[in-house]
């Protein structure tokens, strides 16, 4: 559980990472640099990874608008 808490909190910080890249806020090169390192601690919990993943598909919601509840409830989260 405590991973799924994790890569939720994680995928959240990478669309708003993304988010602020695309529309050109604060310095590109450390946000890319946070960007790349928060993609290396998501890949680093791939199971947790693919509880939210499959927890957004069933739901039909964007991966960073997924709760650890939800998460749980679907049964994903071992």
């Amino acid at each position: 559980m405590e991973n799924v808490a994790e890569i939720v909190a994680l995928l959240r910080k990478q669309a708003q990472l993304e988010a602020q890249i695309l529309n050109g806020n604060g310095t590109a090169i450390a946000s890319e640099q946070e960007l790349e390192a928060t993609r290396r601690r998501l890949a680093s919990h791939p199971q947790a990874l693919n509880a939210v993943l499959q927890t957004a598909r069933a739901l039909g919601r964007s991966p960073d608008a997924v709760s650890v509840q939800e998460v749980t409830e679907f049964g994903w989260a071992n």
